[in-house]
């Protein structure tokens, strides 16, 4: 039941941030920046947490290689998705990742198929099918927020596929692992900024 409600927990601060992202566009549109802030946001409610706890560094390298990946360029993606294409079709199209993590773990991960992932997959395929058919789309809403988007579902199902494939059997305290992989992606996108 824990599992669930963290979800949810999770899910409703996800939705919530892609709103506050728009706000924050429509004041200042630099996206890339607006991505490392968001970054550097969520690394300064999560160092008090990995700083409390065990700070053995070995194995860590998986969560600063995924945070390159995803919160690095897949917070950039998002960014620039939420600014050319607004927060409700980005949520709806970076909630594609799945699919995307479902054809990594069963081509590239050798995991089963099982008829309600597939079922599940394909839920979401026709749900972004609609979304792409949608008549009247608002003239704020441009292709390439939506390329951003996909582009950023697929970072990040590589970065979760990658995660999981490189840390299954980690020691690494969760609070640490989140750290480092914030770490990694705000040192990612502050390097964009420089570049």
């Amino acid at each position: 039941m824990d599992a669930v409600v963290l979800a949810l927990v999770s899910a409703a601060l996800f939705g919530s941030m892609t709103v506050a992202l728009r706000f924050a566009l429509a004041r200042e549109p630099d996206a890339e920046a607006g991505a490392l802030w968001t970054i550097l946001a969520a690394f300064a409610v999560t160092l008090p947490f990995a700083a409390a706890g065990e700070t053995d560094l070995r194995g860590i390298w998986p969560f600063l290689l995924a945070g390159v990946l995803g919160p690095g360029g897949s917070q950039l993606l998002f960014t620039l998705a939420v600014r050319d294409a607004g927060p409700s079709r980005t949520s709806m199209t970076v909630g594609t990742a799945p699919v995307f993590s479902v054809v990594i773990a069963l081509a590239l991960l050798g995991e089963p198929a099982k008829a309600g992932v597939i079922l599940g997959a394909l839920l979401i395929v026709v749900g972004g099918i609609l979304l792409v058919g949608e008549q009247g789309r608002p003239e704020h809403v441009k292709w390439i927020g939506l390329g951003f988007a996909l582009a950023a579902a697929v970072v990040f199902a590589v970065r979760d596929s990658l995660v999981r494939h490189l840390s299954i059997e980690t020691q690494v305290e969760p609070a640490l692992a989140a750290a480092a992989t914030l770490l990694a992606g705000g040192t990612t996108i502050a390097l964009w900024l420089l570049l």
